[in-house]
């Protein structure tokens, strides 16, 4: 994937698509339950840097928006 010629929103759904192909836990997620209330976690190592960044893509996506 080529980020310099993405924009915002199709970067965010391209790695959207990633994390739904992972080869390790084809996009799964588990929900674990603790003391402070409901975590959710990523199932394997190789999806949780996607999901960290999509989180921080889809906060500015949402500022933009609100701009």
């Amino acid at each position: 994937m080529d980020i310099d010629k993405q924009t915002l929103p199709q970067l965010i759904a391209d790695l959207k698509q990633a994390a739904e192909k992972c080869p390790r836990c084809e996009g799964t997620r588990e929900t674990l339950f603790t003391s402070r209330g409901r975590d959710n976690i990523v199932n394997c190592l190789e999806c949780e840097p996607i999901h960290n960044a999509l989180g921080h893509l889809e906060a500015a996506m949402k500022l933009l928006k609100d701009l």
